[in-house]
């Protein structure tokens, strides 16, 4: 008879960020996923301020290195969960440049979708 295999151990999988507009944010979302262009940014303080057309929201990073390639101007999407709402302020996660995005091309989609939800 054979003997039962070991269970395998798998990590935790995370809670799928919730794509969004900064003015959607409520802020019980444990993460969220936003497309926004860097308005402006502070390595000292290691912030940014960005904005989707809908809202501007502070995004704060634990470390300096997360900010290297980020320049005002940038479009990215951000992974991040929110830590305060007024000012929304968002800790980052993941930062990914889009480069060749049309941001009102996306925001079309976005609202069709939503509608057809």
């Amino acid at each position: 008879m054979e003997e039962p295999a070991e269970p395998v151990e798998t990590q935790p999988k995370r809670v799928p960020a919730k794509e969004c507009f900064i003015n959607e944010i409520k802020g019980n979302e444990t993460r969220v996923a936003i497309i926004v262009s860097v308005v402006s940014l502070n390595r000292a303080a290691k912030n940014a301020v960005v904005s989707d057309g809908s809202g501007e929201a502070v995004l704060t990073f634990d470390n300096v290195a997360k900010m290297r390639g980020i320049a005002e101007g940038m479009v990215l999407r951000v992974i991040g969960k929110p830590q305060a709402i007024k000012p929304l302020t968002l800790e980052v996660e993941l930062t990914q440049e889009l480069k060749d995005f049309d941001a009102n091309l996306f925001k079309k989609v976005k609202n069709l979708w939503a509608k057809l939800q």
